[in-house]
């Protein structure tokens, strides 16, 4: 995946959003409705990838849906990590892939 202004300020908000609800999880549908809110259509695969790079970086976890369970394991639900937190409010260096608004 190539790395755009535009893909970098989506992971930006992806954090931004998660960071407000925290310690809550977000459902993966409810984030897209989010981003799309806020100017950044996005779609589902397109949103697991960049989902995908946040959690390789350890900035978010997928969680399991517990009410999901029934109709086996899924993940559709994602949450901030204290590390991603800390990257949010800036404690950490900068990542060239991931734009966050300064404050």
């Amino acid at each position: 995946m190539t790395n755009t202004p535009q893909k970098e300020a989506l992971r930006g908000k992806i954090l931004h959003y998660l960071a407000l609800i925290y310690p809550q999880a977000a459902d993966l549908s409810l984030l897209q409705a989010e981003l799309d809110l806020v100017g950044y259509p996005v779609p589902m695969d397109e949103l697991n990838l960049h989902l995908a790079y946040l959690s390789e970086k350890k900035l978010i976890i997928p969680v399991l849906d517990l009410r999901a369970q029934r109709r086996g394991p899924s993940v559709r639900v994602v949450k901030i990590t204290a590390k991603g937190i800390d990257y949010y409010d800036g404690r950490l260096p900068a990542d060239p892939g991931i734009y966050v608004e300064p404050k």
